[in-house]
């Protein structure tokens, strides 16, 4: 059971989230391919590849067709879903819970100035005359 999950949740992953849902519209590469040979019985499937792929976006008369192929057009989409199925009464026992920093409680303070007090000999502030 949890490697059909996996295999499930690993499919969702692949077509949601990669280009591998592309390889979903190779029956429309296809039919194109065959549109294009009852056209011009010359073409190869290689000439076929260089005309859509290599050449650039030429906008002909099936211009949406071309974009409909594989590895055309980017799409940017995702799916997200949330699987959620909690108890009715759900209970957490997590045991001793650990410190992972220690409190320390201080009281710091300086015991002299900050400032030496030679310092402030030099700097005065002005005087009024």
């Amino acid at each position: 059971m949890k490697r059909h999950f996996s295999i499930f949740l690993l499919t969702i992953y692949l077509f949601s989230f990669t280009e591998v849902k592309e390889v979903l519209k190779i029956p429309a590469l296809v039919e194109h391919y065959q549109e294009h040979k009852s056209e011009n019985k010359n073409i190869s499937i290689i000439g076929f590849i260089a005309l859509h792929y290599l050449s650039g976006s030429q906008k002909d008369s099936d211009y949406e067709k071309d974009m409909k192929l594989p590895f055309k057009a980017h799409e940017i989409s995702s799916v997200s879903f949330v699987i959620q199925d909690l108890p009715k009464s759900f209970e957490l026992n997590l045991g001793q819970t650990k410190k992972f920093f220690e409190e320390k409680n201080q009281n710091f303070h300086y015991t002299e100035s900050f400032i030496n007090p030679h310092l402030l000999s030099f700097f005065q502030p002005p005087e009024l005359v």
